[in-house]
């Protein structure tokens, strides 16, 4: 988008989402809590904490490559009014996006109309602003309750994450369920019921589900059981498992989490060099993007066949297609490429971006977007498909980027 088409396009609430007014940024400098930069650490991971490994110098250093214009080229479109927009989920005729947090606001989740450029916070509601948000414990606009004051964040109290630390990562839509990787004040999957049936969606929280003391997740996936899978991408403590992820080791491994049981279980063959996005198909089989390994693993249900399709790049997370291809989004780095990038939070960060389309059947892998040297979308983390448009996210910056070619 051109800056001087800004002015034409605004979000539900009159603000940009994802940029704050002064009074607001005033009011979080006051009020935001010391779990909300915990949850910037945690949805950073595992980029940011490379700097407490003693290497500071060389990842978390001065001359973060970045692209300042917001200019379409190469077919590609960027909107510049985001805030780290990690994952995208289609719901109807709009996107979900998960914006991460920053240094200066929690992370939020916002639905985007493509079609009218139409941008409406979904939680918490009033996405620009933390200082028109209700007081602790009262109901919001959305109906529901924000608890702060419970030592785990509320989780098993049965209260929505708090607002002040939002934190999400890795989402999913399955239906009516909405599916969020929170790194917040408490690390766990929230459960949300999006309904669009009047045209424009609408969240409600349902419950959570904490994750294993050890794990930092990074994406979620729902089951037909009524349960759902998440990565473990690295374990915590957090220096061991960055320790781990830098010295080529497995990290991780897929959770799965059974709605009978009630707990987590390791699939199968599942475990891998920090497992990033995931997907389930038809029959129940499991993709993986192994971050750090430059692979895609697909593992049936139990775990008794493992397949391997090698890349060329870091797949990040993964959607289907509307003619069930699986999509896959990433990047061309280093992990001190990502620590350098981690805070950026205007233009976007300089580094090459991929997306590729790939059978799920034969594992054949088709070329779509190659974005090398990066000069509209950098640091790829998702593409999603919409109304024969592709959509693609980032974990740093400020874009969604638009890709109309051939499929």
């Amino acid at each position: 988008m051109r800056d001087g088409d800004r002015s034409r396009v605004e979000s539900e609430s009159g603000a940009w989402p994802g940029r704050l007014t002064d009074r607001a940024a005033s009011f979080r400098q006051r009020s935001r809590p010391e779990s909300h930069r915990r949850g910037i650490l945690r949805a950073a991971l595992p980029f940011l904490a490379v700097c407490a490994l003693g290497i500071g110098s060389l990842a978390c250093g001065e001359g973060v490559p970045r692209l300042a214009d917001c200019l379409p080229k190469r077919g590609l479109s960027p909107d510049c009014r985001f805030q780290a927009p990690e994952d995208l989920a289609v719901v109807g005729h709009w996107l979900v996006v998960s914006q991460m947090p920053s240094s200066k606001a929690p992370g939020s989740l916002v639905a985007f109309h493509p079609g009218t450029r139409r941008i409406r916070p979904l939680y918490p509601a009033h996405a620009a602003g933390l200082a028109t948000l209700p007081d602790s414990n009262r109901p919001d606009e959305g109906g529901m309750v924000v608890r702060d004051d419970a030592a785990d964040g509320g989780c098993a109290a049965g209260a929505p994450p708090p607002v002040s630390d939002f934190a999400p990562h890795g989402i999913d839509v399955s239906l009516t369920r909405l599916l969020v990787v929170n790194h917040g004040r408490r690390e766990a999957i929230e459960e949300f019921e999006i309904s669009a049936a009047g045209g424009v969606p609408v969240l409600s929280w349902k419950s959570c589900t904490p994750l294993p003391s050890d794990t930092s997740a990074n994406d979620v996936v729902a089951l037909a059981d009524g349960g759902f899978a998440a990565t473990k991408m690295v374990e915590r403590p957090q220096w061991l498992g960055i320790a781990k992820l830098l010295l080529g080791m497995d990290t991780g491994a897929l959770l799965r989490h059974s709605p009978a049981s009630r707990a987590w279980e390791i699939v199968a063959n599942s475990e891998g060099k920090a497992p990033n996005g995931v997907a389930v198909d038809a029959d129940g089989r499991f993709f993986v993007a192994e971050w750090t390994s430059r692979r895609i693993v697909r593992i049936e249900p139990d775990g008794s066949d493992k397949q391997t399709v090698e890349l060329d790049f870091s797949p990040d997370n993964l959607s289907w297609s509307p003619r069930g291809q699986l999509l896959v989004a990433g990047q061309r780095l280093s992990v001190l490429d990502v620590a350098r990038c981690s805070s950026l939070e205007e233009g976007t960060c300089a580094l090459p971006s991929v997306v590729v389309a790939i059978d799920p059947t034969t594992l054949a892998v088709t070329p779509l977007v190659e974005d090398d040297p990066a000069t509209v979308v950098g640091a790829a983390s998702i593409a999603v498909e919409l109304d024969g448009d592709l959509w693609i996210g980032a974990f740093a910056g400020d874009r969604l980027v638009r890709w109309d070619g051939p499929r």
